[in-house]
Formats: C-alpha cells, structure tokens, sequence
C-alpha cells in the first residue's frame, strides 16, 4: 500500500516533479517493481530510472480505456482486476497496451472489466535514458585473477574507466574427447564436451544492444538485377560493436563488493545453464554469484593444482577444459559446466593428482570460504514442513531484493497433495506466479486434473476460501482452457463450478468466467451424415439475425451422430460447408441444414452469449412480447441497443462524449459489443446494421466507396428481416459500412464483356454483398436478384470451369486461385463468361516462377504462416512435449512449427540446385539472401535461420562457380546474417539481438534454441528429490515457457500483422484518397489509381501464396548432391569421394 500512496502522493502533488521523490520512496518503488516479470528484461539503472515516472491509476468497471486509432503513449501492469482487448481477458500480474507491428496508434478497445489498479508506463523518447543503450564504460572495479604458464597467480584489481572486448573464444576446438567423472571431493558435475565454441552451457548473454537499420537501397525486389549494377551498391550498414560485448564477462570481472542485483541476476540466469550448479537451489546460486571471483589461466598445460595440495575453493569451468592426470598414470577431464575442488565439509582436502589446463585461455570462477559458509547458511534457512512424522513440503527463506523488503519462504519441493493445499495460501508477496506454475506443471505429478478440480470443489465450500478458490479457476481456464475442451469430466466440473458460482450469488465472478471460456474456446469442427434430406436433423437451434444474435445448438438428440461427433449444447455455429453462420436467420440456416446430407460445421464454445439468449428468449415467452433489434441512424458513433451483460433492460444509444464512458452505459456496452463483434467472439448479440432503406442505393465513385456527406434517412424494416444479414429473397440490399467495418482486400470483378472494376471489401464481405456492390460499380441499376457472383477458373488441361457462389460465402479474395476470375452474371443470360483468350492469359498468370515475387512480400507471408503456427502453440505444449506426456490430443503446432526449419532448409536447397543456368542461380541465391534480411526486420528468426542452413548444406555450398558469382556486397550482407547464429558462446549473438529490452512481439525465435534451453533445465535436474516433487525445477521451466510466449503474444491475424510491411509500399494518400472519395472525377480517379495499385500488392500476395501452397522440395540429401552435381560436375577428390 505504502508503493502506491508514495506514487499517488508524488502525482497529486502540482508543480512537483518526479526527481522530488524521496530516496527512500524510490527505494521502495524500485523494490516493487523489480519482481515483476514484465519488467525482468530492464536493467537496474533502466528500472531506477523508470521509477521516477511510472504512475498509478485506479478505474473503475466497465470503463473504455482506450479506443482504436487512439496514440499509444503508455502501456500498462496489471496489479488487480481484469480487462479484456480482442480475444484475450487480462488478469493481475500481466501488462498490455504495448504497441505492435511497428505502429503507434492503438489496434483495438480495452475495457475494464472489473474495478482495477494499475501501473502506467509512459513511452519515452529514444534519447531518454532508460531505453539507451549503455556505452562500453566501467564505472567500477575490476578484480579478477590471472594464473601464468608456471602457476604463479596474479589477483588484477583496477579501475579502467573503458572495457576492453573481451577475447574471442570461438577458435578453441579442442580435439581431445572427455570423459566427466570426478571424485565427490573433486567434481560436483561436468559434461562430455570440452569444446569452447559450441557447449550448452557456454556463455548466456543479455545485452541491450540494437541491430542497426537494414539499408536496402540498391536491393531491386525483381529479378532483373545486374552484376554491373551489384558490384556500384553499397551495402550502408556496419556490425554493431556492442553486439561482441561480453555482459556476463563483465559481471564476473566486478569486484563482487560492487554487483549490483541486475549484475547477480545476470550471474543467475548464467549459471542456470551450466551443470555443475543444476543440483543447487536458486537461493544458493544466488549468493553464490554475489561472492563468486573470475580467474583466468592464459596458457594451455598449465598446472593449476599440484598432487597433495591444500583445496580451498570450489572451481567452475566456464571456457576450455582441465584433466587431471593421477600418480597411477591413469587420467580425467573436466570440461565446461563441469566442477572441481573443495566439497562441502568442514575438513581439510588435499588434490589427489596433478591438473592442467588443455587449452589457451581457460576461464574459471573460483568460490573460496564463502561456498561451505553458503551452503550451511541455507541449509538453516530451510523450513521443513511436516505431516504425521513425514517431510509433506520443503521451503526456502529468500530475499528476493536487497532492501529486505520482498523476503519470505518459497516452495521449493512438496508432495502433490501439499503443493494443491498451497494454491489457497497466501504466497503473492515472494512467490507471486505459484498458482501460474503450478497450473502449468501440475500434469507432470497429477494423474488425472480432476483430483485438482475435485480439491477446488471442496475448498469452495468453505466461504474463507472461497475467493481464493474462484480466483484459481479463473486463471486455469484463461491460461489453459484446452485442459477443459474435449474433456467430458472437466467440462462437468466447470458446468457443477458455475452452477456453485450461482448458487453463491458470485455474479461478478461468474460474469469474468463465462467471458474467459467463451473467449479461449477454439473452433471445432463437426462432420455430421445424415442418411436423407427428409430425416429431422437430430439437433435443434436458436437464436439468428432476426434476434440480432448468432445460431446456436440448443438441443442434441441423445445417443445421435451428432452427439457422438462432439456437437454439445452451447455451441455457437461459425460455418457450414464453408458458408458462414454469423448472419443468418434462423429458417434459413434451418434450411440450409435440411438440404445437405453431408454436413461440415465449425462450432466453438460460447456459452456466455447462450444463456443470455435462453432467458431473453423466455422472458419473451413469458410477457408474450418479441424482441426486434431496433435500428441506428447509419452514424458512425451511433449507438444500439444491446442487452447488459448483468441487466435486462435495453436503452437507447448516444453519442460519444468522454473516453472514459462506462460500458454498462449504451456507449461502452456497444464498445464491448463492436470488440467482441471484430474478433468474432461473439459474447454480446450481434449490433443491428445501421444501412441503408430497402432497395435504395447510392451513386459512388469508380470503387464504390464514397460516403455521403448527408445520412440519408432511415426506412422502416419489417420485423421478420435481418438487421445485419437481410432476406436476400426480399431484395434488399446491404451497404457496407465501412465506418465500421474498415476494408483490408481488393476484388476485381468481370463482366462478359471483359470490363472490370477494382472495389474494397473486407474478409467478410459476403458473396451477395460483392454482387451488389458490382452492380453499382458497372452502373446497374437492375434488382440484386437478377445478377449474381461467379467464379471461372481453369484447369491444368486447360478446361474452364463456371460456378456460382452461394450467397453467403465470405473470404472471397482468400479463395480465388490465381487461374480463376469473379464475374458478375445476368442470372437471364447462359453464355459462356469466359473465352479460350481469356483462359489462356488465366493460365499464363497462373505460373508462378520465384524470381518473379517479391522478396519482401515472401518474407511477409513466411512469417506469418510460422507465426500462425508458433501462436497457435499452447504453454501445455510445451510441457507435454518435454515430460513425454500422452494427452488426448498431440501437441500439432509445435510438431508442424519444429519441421518447418527443415522444411524451409531443404525449399531453398532445391530451389538452388535445380537450377541448372548458371547466371539465374546466383540471382535465386541474392535472391533468398534478401529474403532473410527481410524475415530480420520480421523479426522471423526462425525462417532466416533455415535459410542460411539451406545456404549450407552439402549440395549447395559445394557449388564454388556460383558462389565465386555472387557480388561483394551480398557477401558481406550474407556473412552478417550468418554471424547473428554464431554457434559460439551457446548461440550469444542470436540470444543478445532476441533478448534486447525493444524486441517487442511478435517475434518467431529459433526453435532448436527453446528445445534446446527446456531439455537442459528438464535433464539436468531431478523431477523428485528424496520423494518429494522438485518445483524448483518446475517453476524454472515455466519461467522459460513464459517468456516464449510472451514473443507470440500479438493476438492479430498473422496475415494482417505481416501485411502492413507490404502496403507501405503504396502511398500514404492511397487509403485516405479512399476515405475521402467524392463525385468530382479528380477524385473518382484518384480513387481508381489507389484501389488499382492495392490490388497489384493484393495480386503479389496471391502469388506468393499460391506459389508457398504449390511449391515441392526435396528432403533427400543424395537426391540434391546429385542435382548439384549436374549444375557443376565434381572437380575434386572429395567430390568423387561422394559419388562413389
């Protein structure tokens, strides 16, 4: 409490700046802070500076915090409450609001969904100080030690004012082969590998050092680039020198009497990767890193402890390796990671053997007195709980800062049934992400997550801990809703959990846990066959555009198909056959149900908006009176009536007049209803459409897009009409409000006669509305019914195809191919749309070579179909894949998201080799070269990554022809992406660019890394210590899965989040030409050049898709070195050498 008053108190204070903090104040603030995740990768310095002008607010429930388009100038942490943007609830502990995909403006609403507090962190300049990055200055003491070729040690203490880069350790490859087993006495651990340029548990840097902008000027996007032109280009960027600092060198050199907690956390998260420390607890490696000093062994072959010499420290390798030859002849090597020296024991130790160094520069971190001291000062810090005479939990004393002020035991081994009791104790304070922990990892001890739903059910009814309880279900289903989907008994427990919820009156809570299922809940989809048409369907629905809602399941006939295919009550219906389900009346989804004996329908869990439904509809039936969606003026801040999420009355809308309205008020309501209705949730009844009068239309410019200055007035709608999907049988037709719903493709539509015109829809734009929009784009001034939208396609053969499309198909331009054409037909007229001239340029268009694509435009779309993947990946994932758990249902996107490295290694193998002309292979090698720079500014580490594997392999490095062709600059751009994955240092460099304080998501890392970093942690420590679960090492796993999801937490649609990069290629005026559009002819044709030029991006990203979804590779090795011995014949004896 004293945090937040010594905040408000500095706030309230006019004319009082944030330097007028009392130290002491700071102090408390920083401490705070300093334990929240959101905020680990900042540095102290950042951190203390942050705290000068971070502020604390307080809001109230079901206020807007921000809107779309609204500037970015802060974001926040959450401390209690919840709020809920897009498609995901926010609870306590979590930050959000930070900008995205490069844009300063807000991409969406955020409304408080509970009264709540929270942190404020403003923005800053990039010449404020907490988000520079720090000049390669010291500014305390180094004190470290040297030992010499004859054993003579050196302590170095100094105080040099610059720091010297630290030695390159990337040459050392030792060639001998270690074997690690040492003594007790001598060696705690070690590992296998002694080489100092790839071990697991080399150096682990976290540097705030930026890459510098990519210049790409002189890098034409087509394949018509000359070597002339190539050799005249400047690359126009250097290697960042602070890239090649070594930060935990830098720690490690400090006299530990000037470490600072960002220094030690530092040292933490170093030796976390090392072997020797595994067995250690956290507690322990973290004093350890406060007292532990640097030594340094310059020479191979140097004796480090003579036979029968005094050990007074416990020794470390970090670089190189030592072996240790014994007066027998026999001999053992310690590699890095490994251990040697003093055990813990107060007896006096003698070195049995002689130890030597096996290479230059060995590093060491020696742990004199202080290690026994540490380890016997723990071991009384621990708190041992006991149950009947057994050790039932173990718990350590930490202070987590060294103000004091953050200290208390945390859990650190238990048995299951304790570490359960645990999740109602109070533990915020020092152990604030216990319950996040435990419901991550509880599948690695429990059997079964009912033996927890069951313990919550009984905790429940006791009203002390009934809060706490609730608080714990609410974050198990927000985080890990997959634990309750597809399973009946969970799925009981959370039915039986809301019903207690009811029975207690816990209406609030009720009312965040119906939105947080309803907002986790994925699509499923159900196959259904039915025998005939004229059999009942054996489900019955409600709901529809008539009640300005969407369809749901209200029954399902027991024991049916549709049962047994997982159909359940509550399940909203997205699509059917691929036709959408959202705005559709009821008697024609009925209808359309009816008519199809094979049906394929995409369901999701929505049961939030299902009750609401079900007592709407029975207090109808109870007062006799329907309810009608009322309708807008057609304002773009025109509010609706919608019904409360906790009340039943309905109001009528107003305007807008303060950004913080109320959403139980007509303005915030409708502002939750417009999020929820964007991401297509669905927690609040659809919104009445505001269009147009029956039949009316409106004389637009060349695309179809112009507003009127003046609404025109509203008509009258019969009862039994949709309000925002009309009764196409009755004609009417729909103007799509683009106020509202803002268009993200292009359509070009045909007709007979070959004319065509460019217009904006958006992905949900039906196939009717695109038909009505055509008409008045050709000036038609027919009725809907009497032209329709179709496709034309051609086949390989070269055999055209005519369809038509069902009115209520969406995602048009996502469906045509690049050999098919929309046209807009005359349902009067039969003639053929499309002539064999026409077909012939539709199959030329359809051949889609990659030199023709844009470079860009590839890296875009690489990126976002790993990141669709890479998002898609539950934190469960993650741990079912590490503990080889068997669920019900495998982790698919992790398994797809770790192929696809390869897969995308071996699409640019073949792509290169099976190329035979030498000049059009060097152009596909700069071509995926420019490529990978630009899956770098995607932050797509991942796709770089393979293609720079696919630049190594066998078949395709051999090929020095070619590679002797590739011009200078693209050399130097090459070898520059190469050094980011360095395999030095445990992958250093990559590990220093992916860390860095301003990598905001989305990013796609490298995925051997994370397999890599979790096996480690999983490997190197025991699951149960002496009987007990070791949740120690489960919390640090789910540290790590944390932090990996945190790159993937940008919950906008890949192929969106990707796309802006590609429609900045077009002018600024383009999109405002469109929002501006009148009936003079500059700007109709203004108009026509902006939809034009959106639609030629639009065309470039069908191609590429088209040319991802088609293109094959070969995955066999032998297969591509033969392929590459056909574009250059072997010349050498290790060429032949292979083909033998």
């Amino acid at each position: 409490v004293y945090v937040w008053e010594t905040l408000n108190y500095t706030n309230d204070k006019l004319g009082f700046y944030a330097e007028m903090f009392f130290v002491y104040d700071l102090q408390i603030v920083y401490s705070y802070l300093h334990g929240m995740e959101a905020l680990s990768n900042l540095r102290e310095h950042q951190l203390r500076l942050m705290c000068e002008t971070v502020r604390y607010e307080q809001h109230e429930a079901n206020e807007v915090l921000y809107y779309p388009d609204d500037i970015g100038t802060c974001w926040y942490i959450l401390l209690s409450g919840s709020v809920f943007i897009k498609e995901s609830m926010f609870l306590p502990r979590s930050s959000f609001g930070k900008r995205s995909a490069g844009s300063l403006r807000r991409g969406c609403e955020c409304i408080i969904l509970e009264a709540s507090e929270m942190i404020v962190v403003d923005y800053v300049d990039d010449n404020d100080e907490y988000f520079q990055r720090q000049a390669s200055h010291r500014q305390s003491r180094r004190r470290f030690r040297k030992i010499n070729q004859r054993g003579e040690r050196q302590t170095i203490i100094d105080t040099v004012d610059h720091y010297p880069l630290p030695a390159d350790f990337s040459n050392l490859h030792p060639s001998d082969s270690c074997h690690s087993h040492m003594t007790s006495s001598q060696s705690r651990s070690s590992i296998a590998s002694d080489s100092g340029s790839s071990s697991l548990s080399d150096i682990y840097q976290a540097t705030e050092s930026e890459s510098g902008d990519m210049d790409l000027s002189g890098l034409p996007e087509t394949a018509v680039d000359t070597d002339e032109d190539d050799d005249d280009e400047d690359v126009g960027r250097g290697t960042d020198p602070l890239m090649s600092r070594d930060i935990v060198r830098d720690c490690l050199e400090k006299d530990p009497m000037d470490r600072t907690d960002d220094d030690i956390e530092q040292l933490l998260e170093f030796v976390q990767q090392l072997p020797a420390f595994a067995s250690l607890s956290v507690s322990v490696r973290r004093e350890l890193c406060a007292v532990m000093v640097f030594a340094v062994v310059e020479r191979a072959r140097t004796i480090v402890l003579n036979h029968g010499e005094e050990l007074d420290s416990w020794s470390v390798i970090l670089n190189g390796a030592v072996e240790v030859i014994y007066p027998g002849g026999g001999s053992e090597s310690v590699c890095m990671g490994g251990s040697f020296g003093v055990s813990p024991s107060m007896e006096k130790q003698l070195m049995t053997g002689v130890m030597r160094t096996k290479v230059d520069d060995c590093q060491l971190t020696l742990l004199c007195q202080d290690y026994c001291s540490i380890l016997n000062q723990v071991e009384q810090n621990t708190q041992r709980v006991e149950e009947e005479g057994e050790i039932v939990m173990v718990k350590e004393h930490r202070e987590l800062d060294r103000t004091g002020t953050r200290k208390g035991h945390i859990v650190v081994k238990g048995t299951a049934e304790r570490l359960m009791q645990h999740l109602v104790e109070d533990h915020l304070v020092v152990d604030p992400t216990y319950i996040e922990d435990f419901l991550l990892t509880y599948r690695t001890f429990l059997p079964s997550p009912l033996i927890l739903g069951q313990r919550l059910l009984d905790w429940f009814n006791d009203s002390s801990l009934r809060d706490k309880v609730t608080r714990v279900v609410l974050l198990w289903v927000n985080n890990h809703f997959s634990d309750f989907e597809g399973d009946p008994d969970m799925t009981s427990f959370l039915e039986e959990f809301q019903s207690n919820l009811e029975r207690e009156k816990m209406t609030g809570q009720l009312r965040l846990l119906n939105i947080a299922c309803a907002a986790k809940a994925k699509p499923r989809v159900i196959t259904i066959n039915r025998p005939a048409r004229e059999m009942p369907l054996p489900f019955t629905l409600i709901g529809g555009a008539e009640r300005g809602t969407r369809l749901f399941i209200s029954s399902v006939e027991v024991g049916s198909k549709a049962e047994e295919a997982g159909l359940k009550r509550g399940d909203q219906i997205l699509e059917v056959n691929g036709q959408t389900f959202e705005n559709v009346q009821l008697s024609k989804a009925v209808e359309i149900l009816r008519n199809n004996t094979q049906l394929c329908m995409s369901v999701k869990t929505n049961l939030l908006v299902f009750k609401e439904l079900v007592a709407r509809v029975a207090e109808e039936r109870k007062n006799g009176i329907p309810h009608l969606p009322k309708i807008g003026d057609g304002k773009k801040n025109s509010r609706y009536s919608v019904p409360e999420l906790g009340a039943d009355s309905d109001v009528i809308g107003q305007e807008k007049v303060s950004k913080k309205v109320k959403a139980h008020t007509v303005g915030g309501r409708n502002k939750l209803m417009k999020i929820l209705d964007k991401t297509r949730m669905s927690i609040l009844p659809q919104k009445p459409y505001s269009g147009l009068g029956l039949g009316q239309t409106q004389d637009d410019s060349i695309v179809g897009l112009r507003q009127n200055k003046q609404t025109p007035p509203t008509m009258a709608v019969s009862g039994n009409l949709s309000s925002s999907n009309p009764d196409l049988a009755q004609g009417q037709q729909r103007i799509i409000d683009y106020s509202t719903q803002p268009p993200d493709q292009v359509l070009r539509v045909f007709k007979a006669d070959q004319q065509s015109r460019y217009f904006l829809i958006n992905r949900d734009t039906t196939a009717r509305e695109a038909a009505n929009q055509a008409m008045r784009e050709f000036g038609l001034t027919a009725s809907p019914e009497a032209y329709s939208l179709c496709e034309v396609s051609v086949t390989h053969e070269g055999v055209i195809k005519q369809r038509r499309l069902p009115d209520q198909l969406s995602k048009l331009a996502d469906r045509i191919q690049l050999s098919a054409r929309y046209y807009l037909k005359s349902n009067m007229e039969t003639e053929a749309l499309c002539s064999d001239v026409e077909a012939q340029e539709m199959q030329r268009e359809s051949v889609v070579p990659l030199l023709s694509l844009s470079s860009m435009e590839i890296a875009n779309q690489l990126s976002a179909r790993n990141y669709l993947l890479f998002s898609g990946i539950e934190p469960t994932d993650y741990i079912t894949d590490l503990f080889k758990l068997h669920p019900q249902e495998p982790p698919t996107n992790l398994r797809n998201f770790e192929d696809l490295v390869n897969q995308e290694t071996f699409w640019v193998a073949t792509e290169i080799v099976q190329e035979t002309n030498l000049a059009k292979r060097v152009k596909i090698i700069k071509h995926f070269i420019k490529i990978a720079l630009h899956c770098r500014d995607c932050k797509n580490f991942n796709s770089m990554f393979a293609i720079i594997s696919g630049f190594n392999l066998a078949p395709v490095s051999r090929l020095r022809s070619t590679w002797e062709r590739l011009p200078g600059k693209y050399e130097k751009l090459l070898a520059e992406l190469q050094d980011v994955f360095d395999p030095s240092r445990n992958m250093a460099k990559y590990r220093n660019l992916l860390n860095k304080h301003n990598l905001q998501p989305p990013v796609i890392p490298l995925f051997p890394v994370i397999k890599k970093d979790l096996t480690f942690l999983h490997e190197g420590n025991k699951s149960k210590v002496d009987g007990l679960v070791n949740f120690e090492k489960l919390r640090m796993i789910a540290r790590e899965i944390r932090h990996v999801v945190r790159m993937a937490s940008i919950t906008m649609d890949p192929a969106l989040l990707f796309k802006t990069r590609s429609l900045s290629q077009v002018s600024s005026s383009s999109l405002s030409d469109i929002g501006t559009m009148g009936g003079k002819r500059k700007g109709r044709r203004s108009s026509f050049l902006s939809a034009k030029k959106l639609y030629e991006v639009e065309m470039m990203s069908r191609r590429v898709r088209q040319y991802l979804d088609t293109h094959t590779h070969e995955s066999d090795e032998d297969k591509l070195h033969k392929l590459s011995l056909q574009c250059e014949p072997a010349n050498s004896s290790s060429d032949k050498k292979k083909i033998k």
